[in-house]
């Protein structure tokens, strides 16, 4: 009676574990199909990037922003300007420190 019962339960634990297999292979086949080539990616990132293109065109031309777009274009690049030198400085920085720590430390370099 045990034997049975142990065979029965093996069984049904044998085709529910085959049926979720089965589906879980069906439903990565389905991501496989729906996924996307490189090609496609490109192309979608193009299309986006005209249409980003397009709106700020739209702003310019309507000029209803509450800071003119030329002076909100030029504080951004004064920033990336203000930043760039900033990194610079800070490189020069280092670099004045490492050579200070040669010439303590006896080196003739």
């Amino acid at each position: 009676m045990d034997a049975n019962l142990l065979h029965d339960a093996w069984v049904l634990f044998i085709g529910l574990l085959s049926y979720f297999f089965k589906n879980l292979k069906a439903r990565l086949d389905e991501l496989d199909k729906g996924k996307a080539d490189a090609h496609q990616i490109n192309e979608a990132v193009r299309t986006v990037s005209s249409q980003l293109h397009e709106v700020e065109r739209k702003v310019d031309q309507l000029g209803l922003t509450s800071i003119n777009r030329a002076e909100f274009k030029s504080d951004i690049t004064s920033l990336h300007l203000r930043i760039n030198d900033l990194e610079q400085r800070k490189a020069n920085a280092i670099q004045r420190v490492d050579v200070k720590m040669r010439k303590e430390n006896g080196s003739t370099d």
